[in-house]
């Protein structure tokens, strides 16, 4: 058998045999790659979507508590005035215990700690009003000073997420 024959007939079978194979690993290597992508494109899909739905959690809760958070400070100070020459709430604190108690459970779902802390303390300053033996004025402007410190504070993050939201 003539050994030109044998190359000529197989080298090009061999070199259709490799490039198939060459072929195929790079197709399989390039779906790969993109499977890899797409997953990652699904996984920053599936982040976005949570941080979408903890903003607008957020969003609402802090909206709410800071409502809440004026109208049991509203209330107070109109038991305050209401009782002026008493130190023990009789009269309109059906309002202010309800108030209280819708404040307490908002205070729980805010989110950040720094916040919430804030919030807390107005709250507590506030139910101590309830069970005051003492001048209620003076727990009122205390009340007043953390309650705005509370509502400024959520007031600035609700600019943050709403700063971030159009970013």
């Amino acid at each position: 058998m003539d050994w030109k024959w044998t190359i000529t007939a197989v080298l090009p079978v061999m070199s259709l045999i490799l490039g198939a194979w060459l072929n195929q690993l790079s197709e399989t290597r390039r779906e790969g790659l993109a499977l890899k992508r797409e997953q990652r494109l699904r996984e920053l899909d599936r982040e976005q979507a949570r941080i979408d739905r903890r903003e607008t959690f957020e969003l609402a809760h802090l909206a709410e508590a800071s409502a809440c958070l004026s109208r049991l400070f509203r209330a107070a100070l109109l038991c305050h005035m209401h009782n002026v020459n008493s130190t023990v709430f009789e009269s309109r604190s059906g309002e202010y215990d309800q108030e209280r108690q819708e404040m307490g459970r908002l205070q729980g779902l805010v989110l950040d700690d720094d916040l919430r802390t804030r919030v807390t303390q107005a709250h507590e300053k506030l139910s101590q009003m309830r069970h005051s033996q003492v001048d209620t004025a003076q727990l009122l402007g205390d009340s007043q000073e953390l309650v705005g410190l509370a509502q400024e504070a959520m007031a600035e993050r609700l600019r943050g997420i709403y700063a971030s939201a159009a970013a």
